[in-house]
């Protein structure tokens, strides 16, 4: 489904975000120490230099549309943001491999969630996302 202009930009992160997910799902599977070291230095980077802004246009989002979604949704979305949080940035403790396996697991589950279920609900509520994003 074509994306309003209010969740394009949004929608393109997702997808380079489901192409870190793959990457890092890939070196996990090697279990090479370079690999996982440079897996690790990938999602770090995506997370400084994309998904610190891509979170909180959406968290912002979801404060003017949390109405439309539910709260049960809204808190699936915030739960999910902390977790990839913790795993995406460079104060994480996890062993490398288990630290990618559980990143790509949920980064790419939760940007399908979003773009499969979440995002053709607001479709349908174009003035609510123009207010809040």
């Amino acid at each position: 489904m074509p994306r309003i202009d209010a969740l394009l930009s949004l929608s393109r992160e997702h997808h380079t975000s489901l192409v870190v997910a793959r990457e890092a799902r890939r070196a996990a599977s090697t279990g090479d120490p370079a690999a996982l070291s440079a897996a690790v230095k990938r999602i770090e980077s995506h997370w400084a230099t994309l998904l610190v802004r891509h979170f909180e246009v959406e968290e912002r989002l979801l404060e003017t549309v949390e109405s439309v979604l539910g709260a049960e949704v809204a808190a699936r979305i915030r739960a999910e943001h902390e977790e990839l949080r913790e795993l995406g940035c460079n104060s994480c403790e996890l062993d490398p491999r288990e630290r990618l396996r559980r990143f790509s697991d949920l980064l790419g589950s939760h940007v399908r969630y979003e773009e499969r279920i979440v995002f053709p609900q607001l479709q349908s509520h174009p003035g609510i996302i123009n207010a809040g994003v």
